[in-house]
Order: C-alpha cells, then sequence, then structure tokens
C-alpha cells in the first residue's frame, strides 16, 4: 500500500483497524525502559544502556519506515523516559512531512492530567494521530492502572477512541492486574492463558509457568503471534508480505520481533529489504524460516557444539536459546546485547 493510501485509510477507519489491516514499522528509540515487565521480548529495564536516537537520527528513520506503506510509530523501551529528544524528533519529522502515526508508552510518566495533556496535546499538533498503551498484568505490576485510566481518556479526547490503540476493560479490571504478579498462583494462571513469545526477559522469569517438551517433540507449542494458525510457520515473521513488525533501532539494526538483526540502515532500506526478502538475510534467518526453531537449534549444535536443552516450553524459547548461544559467535546477527539480556 502507498504510503498517502495508509494516511487516507486511517483517516477513514482509525488508526487500530487501519493498524491491523496495514500491518506496522516501528522506531525502536531506545532500549532503556522506566519498568522491567516480566514478558518483555527486548529485555527492556531501566538499567539498559543510557542510548538513544538522535532527532535527525529518529527522523530519517521515520521518512524510511514511511515508504514500505505500513503504519509507522515510535516505540522503545520507553522513548517517553527521553521526552525532550522525542519532542524534537517528532516536531522535525512533522516539519519534514514524515510525523509517525503515533507514540506507544507504558504510561509510567502519567502521574497527573497536566503533564499528559501537555505531552499529548504537543504530539497531536505536530502530526501524530494517535497513541498505543500498554495495560497487562505484567506492566501494572510497575505502573499503576490509574496511569494508564488518565493516558486512555485524555488520549480518546484528544484523539478519538479510533485512535487509541489500548485495552478497554473497565477501570475496576485494570485495577486488578496490579495484583496478578503479587500472586504466584494468578500470575501462573494468567501465562498460561495467553502465553508470551519466551524470549528476552519471559524466557528468563516466566517459561517456570508453562509446562516443558523435549525440544525435538512434534508437539512442541509454537507461540501465535496474535492467534493466527499460519503463524506459527516462523517464516511467517520473516516475509515482507506477512512480517506484522519491522524495527529501525538506534544501533541502525534493521530486525523484526525481534534479536535477528536483517541488515543495517540507512545503507539498507526498509523499502529495499522487503523488496529483497528479509527471509534471505542470511544463512541463520533463512534456516529458521525453512527449518524452524529446530532447524536453527541443529545447526548451532553441528557447527558450534551447542547442546540442546532437556526441555523448553515453546519453539521461540528453543530459537532464543540457540540465538543467545550464537550471539558468541555471530552478534553482527543475533543482537543488540540487551535484547540477550
Amino acid at each position: 500500500m502507498a504510503r498517502q493510501d495508509t494516511d487516507r485509510l486511517i483517516d477513514e477507519v482509525g488508526l487500530v483497524r487501519a493498524g491491523n489491516q496495514c500491518r506496522v514499522a516501528a522506531i525502536l528509540f531506545t532500549y532503556r525502559c522506566s519498568i522491567r515487565c516480566r514478558h518483555c521480548c527486548f529485555s527492556a529495564a531501566p538499567n539498559r544502556p543510557d542510548v538513544v536516537m538522535t532527532a535527525r537520527q529518529c527522523a530519517d528513520g521515520l521518512g524510511l519506515l514511511h515508504e514500505t506503506g505500513r503504519v509507522i510509530h515510535i516505540a522503545g523501551g520507553e522513548p517517553m523516559l527521553y521526552w525532550d529528544a522525542l519532542s524534537e524528533a517528532v516536531r522535525l519529522a512533522n516539519e519534514e512531512g514524515n510525523a509517525p502515526h503515533f507514540i506507544e508508552t507504558n504510561c509510567s510518566f502519567a502521574g497527573d492530567d497536566r503533564k499528559v495533556r501537555e505531552r499529548l496535546g504537543f504530539l497531536a499538533d505536530n502530526g501524530v494521530k494517535g497513541l498505543l498503551a500498554s495495560a497487562d498484568a505484567y506492566h501494572q505490576e510497575f505502573v499503576p492502572a490509574e496511569n494508564f485510566v488518565r493516558v486512555r481518556r485524555i488520549a480518546c479526547e484528544i484523539f478519538g477512541e479510533e485512535n487509541f490503540w489500548g485495552s478497554k476493560k473497565s477501570e475496576a479490571e485494570i485495577r486488578d492486574l496490579e495484583s496478578v504478579a503479587k500472586a504466584p498462583d494468578r500470575l501462573r494462571e494468567y501465562v498460561r492463558g495467553g502465553p508470551p513469545s519466551m524470549l528476552g526477559t519471559a524466557q528468563r522469569e516466566l517459561a517456570h509457568c508453562l509446562d516443558h517438551y523435549d525440544p525435538r517433540d512434534g508437539k512442541l507449542p509454537a507461540w501465535k503471534w496474535r492467534g493466527s494458525r499460519e503463524e506459527s510457520d516462523c517464516g511467517y515473521q520473516f516475509r515482507a508480505d506477512t512480517m506484522w513488525e519491522l524495527h529501525l533501532d538506534p544501533y541502525g539494526n534493521l530486525q523484526t520481533n525481534c534479536g535477528m538483526i536483517l541488515g543495517k540502515w540507512p545503507e539498507l532500506t526498509p523499502a529495499a529489504l522487503f523488496a529483497e526478502g528479509p527471509e534471505k538475510a542470511n544463512r541463520f534467518v533463512s534456516t529458521v524460516c525453512e527449518h524452524g526453531a529446530l532447524g536453527l537449534a541443529e545447526l548451532a549444535r553441528r557447527e558450534y557444539g551447542f547442546v540442546l536443552p532437556a526441555s523448553v516450553t515453546q519453539t521461540c524459547e528453543l530459537c532464543y536459546v540457540a540465538r543467545s548461544f550464537l550471539r558468541r559467535f555471530h552478534p553482527d546477527v543475533f543482537g543488540p546485547q540487551e535484547i540477550y539480556g
């Protein structure tokens, strides 16, 4: 889809419906975060390196992402940690006709109405069409429910309900999420009810909540992004026409969700990557796409001495464990370091 068609679609049906139709692409503004969610596939946390995009780098990246015709946003980590840099990047991108369609936040900044109105108003005045705000048991372990409720209310006022991407649960239900992580039994039930991808922090902190399988077991569960059966095929997240999300990070990496580098930008643009075929980026990506996580693990075993784990919870965990091992040999492909903890 052409960029102008994406913009028109957002105006017609709203950000959320357009994003689901066109798929998305993001600037990863920083890997540093204000909180440390247990399910984070990026391993984002407060103690990550203080690395953030410059306004110029971000604006250039937004311009490149708009060439893909996807719905474009700025994410992290937590981009609101660096409000001065973020606001300058959005202002500059808007001047150049490349404002992001939305910004993603965990709402940790939203302690009062004044600050939320000030920031969201600035974004709206500088071409941003909407907001994505996170609310679940993992985020509410750290962020008060009232912060999310406040952001949702004000975002819907400023951008319109059709341009707010986030939970529609009642305030009471959002508040209840604060207690889930404090109760081991409830947390286990929550994780098992909708398992996240066992990458990054999730692999280290939540795998114990799930059933374990022999990595060679043909019944090893495949994590299904957004619940689609066909997406149990690993190649689904690397092919240009089916990949849900593409990222540009502050180290110049092009990657999908997440931790396998597909190339370097701006030398390789997102549009060029899509044209060439992301699934062909390197032999490790090709192996995952053709033979799945077990294929990558077997490659690591044959060529580098990797020992298959006795058990794993899902194909994503097997892939992540193999990638963590391979990173010592190929940090140019398996990175950046933040994702591998």
